[in-house]
């Protein structure tokens, strides 16, 4: 099953990203894409066709978010035990570039962003929501998201920038679901008037059926 990757990262100097960094993450894409077409070679290997894009965190520049599709989870993790990826990362942790201990990776389940150039990737700013639902809770929430969906859809612009799914490796033991929603916006201040539309009172009620929220927005970074 295809799985969208969200892996955040943790710059241990202040922003923006020193200019090695970026060629360094650089590099390490062509590698990427190197190493898919070896390792499955009927599958679209480019950064393009993958969407793997780099994006700088708004309220913490310092933080950046890379992301890409991959056939599945464990696809994503043989590229990650692979000697040209641990070779990136030592270099970008072991050379003090990258907090490596705060380094956090999720799978969702589908393909969020289609390919570099489709509207979602296209937005100035994204916002990332991680929502957690305690178990037990989760087809009641199926239910009420489908219903009100359409309200957020509206609001940003079209069902296209609006992009949701289940997390795929949730940890062992936990006892809530994971389902991450991204949208694509003009603004982060855009986002943040949501609440001022017509029609989010109905949607703000599916509060009830959340245990909490981690939310976050980003903007797309070059890389060269």
């Amino acid at each position: 099953m295809p799985v969208t990757e969200f892996a955040l990262l943790h710059l241990s100097h202040p922003p923006p990203p020193r200019p090695g960094v970026l060629s360094t993450l650089a590099d390490a894409m062509r590698l990427q894409t190197a190493w898919h077409a070896a390792r499955f070679p009927q599958q679209p290997s480019s950064a393009a066709a993958r969407a793997a894009v780099w994006f700088t965190q708004a309220e913490d520049p310092a933080r950046l978010l890379t992301t890409a599709r991959w056939a599945s989870t464990a696809a994503h993790w043989e590229w990650i035990r692979s000697e040209a990826n641990r070779g990136v990362m030592a270099g970008l942790v072991g050379g003090g570039e990258i907090v490596g201990e705060d380094t956090v990776l999720f799978h969702v389940e589908g393909e969020f962003f289609g390919v570099v150039g489709s509207p979602l990737l296209k937005s100035p700013v994204i916002s990332l929501s991680r929502i957690f639902i305690s178990r037990g809770k989760r087809e009641a929430f199926v239910a009420r998201f489908g219903e009100v969906k359409g309200i957020l859809e509206g609001y940003a612009g079209g069902s296209d920038l609006v992009r949701c799914g289940w997390r795929d490796d949730v940890e062992e033991g936990a006892q809530e679901d994971e389902f991450v929603l991204v949208c694509g916006w003009e603004s982060v201040e855009k986002h943040l008037a949501f609440p001022e539309c017509p029609g989010f009172a109905e949607f703000d009620a599916i509060q009830e059926l959340i245990s909490r929220v981690d939310l976050k927005h980003y903007r797309p970074l070059l890389l060269e």
